[in-house]
């Protein structure tokens, strides 16, 4: 008998170690499912991040490239109305500087001429001295009509003809004919704006 017990303690030994190993098989099995599980979903955000970030660099790049652009091109206005306004500074200072003092009472003589009834002639502060007296002794008689000569601090250089009540006038300033004469300067010069 006591064979028989001990072949029943055996017998109850081995079904309880096999029981056991099935059992830590089948909690391996459960955790390494578990665990593949965790490492798949964890793999999925990462994707999702990594996708969300490529995205998220892509538009930055895109905003970037697109401010840079926009610079460039503020950049390139920025220089041409630079460019155009030091060319029209200098074309007007050349025509200031040709409308010296013959040429300026030539224009002052034929603009007087053309004055009817009560004109006034306004001219620049520092072309007073260039105008001689015989000039305005040539102008006596328009003089005596209503003619009025006149200088102006405001106008750099030329002459501006106005008729005293508002109704016309020819402007004959330096910017004036710089302004005028802009539009005939030659190709090659107008193509470096």
């Amino acid at each position: 008998m006591e064979i028989q017990i001990q072949d029943l303690i055996t017998s109850i030994k081995s079904d309880g170690i096999e029981k056991a190993k099935a059992e830590a098989q089948e909690i391996m099995a459960k955790a390494n499912a578990e665990a593949d599980a965790i490492i798949k979903s964890a793999n999925e955000q990462k994707d999702k991040i990594l996708q969300s970030a490529l995205r998220e660099i892509e538009v930055e790049k895109k905003s970037a490239e697109e401010k840079l652009k926009q610079a460039a091109r503020d950049a390139q206005l920025t220089l041409k109305k630079s460019l155009d306004d030091e060319i029209k500074k200098i074309f007007t200072q050349s025509v200031a500087s040709e409308l010296k003092k013959d040429v300026l009472a030539s224009v002052i003589e034929s603009a007087a001429k053309a004055a009817i009834g009560d004109a006034e002639i306004v001219i620049s502060e520092k072309d007073k001295d260039d105008i001689s007296l015989s000039l305005i002794q040539e102008l006596s008689q328009k003089i005596k009509k209503g003619l009025t000569l006149k200088t102006s601090s405001s106008l750099s250089g030329g002459v501006v003809v106005k008729e005293k009540d508002g109704s016309g006038y020819f402007d004959l300033s330096d910017e004036e004919m710089a302004k005028l004469l802009y539009p005939y300067l030659s190709d090659s010069l107008r193509k470096l704006l």
